[in-house]
């Protein structure tokens, strides 16, 4: 679609940084690694690209930004809470109804889905609850070991797709629900 200038992003109001309008796809992976790790291909080239490690992430990073001049990186946790909330306080990342805005254990059918299908919040950002967990670039509790994850997965309950919840693993670590968006710091 994009490929030479990136993927679609969101200049975040009041802030110097940009975030992805939706999470990396299996497109968007496989034509800068030239694979698809993901469990659900079946899915779709749409569907966001899970089972991707941090470690995964830092070397798509660096591909991308050597094609496209640019320089993407994973949020910071700071950066995507107060992107995820979209200028207002709701429970989930923009609604207090989970079911417009999240795919989550309740209605997801067991499997990921195309970006960009539930409402988005107000800065016009799109699966920031559930789907795919997504990476973040910060480490949890200064702990060397784990990274930060936020937003809930398709096969998490509903009290995980909460704009607030936190959870963390190790960077080499892969699952079905583990995915990302990318950011960007402004001039």
């Amino acid at each position: 679609e994009e490929e030479a200038k990136g993927p679609a992003m969101v200049r975040i109001p009041g802030k110097n940084y940009e975030l992805g309008k939706y999470e990396v796809t299996q497109k968007e992976w496989r034509d800068i690694m030239g694979s698809n790790p993901s469990k659900f291909t079946s899915c779709g080239d749409n569907c966001p690209v899970e089972q991707v490690s941090w470690d995964d992430i830092q070397e798509y990073l660096q591909k991308l930004n050597a094609k496209t001049g640019r320089q993407y990186r994973l949020p910071t946790e700071a950066e995507w809470e107060y992107a995820g909330y979209g200028g207002s306080q709701t429970q989930y990342c923009g609604s207090n109804d989970s079911e417009s805005v999240a795919w989550y254990s309740e209605n997801s059918n067991n499997t990921t889905h195309p970006v960009g299908q539930k409402q988005g919040n107000g800065y016009g950002l799109f699966d920031m609850s559930g789907n795919v967990c997504e990476w973040m670039q910060d480490r949890y509790n200064s702990s060397q070991k784990y990274r930060l994850l936020r937003g809930g997965c398709w096969y998490d309950e509903l009290p995980f797709m909460r704009a607030s919840f936190r959870g963390s693993d190790e960077p080499p670590y892969r699952l079905n629900g583990f995915g990302f968006r990318l950011a960007r710091t402004q001039p």
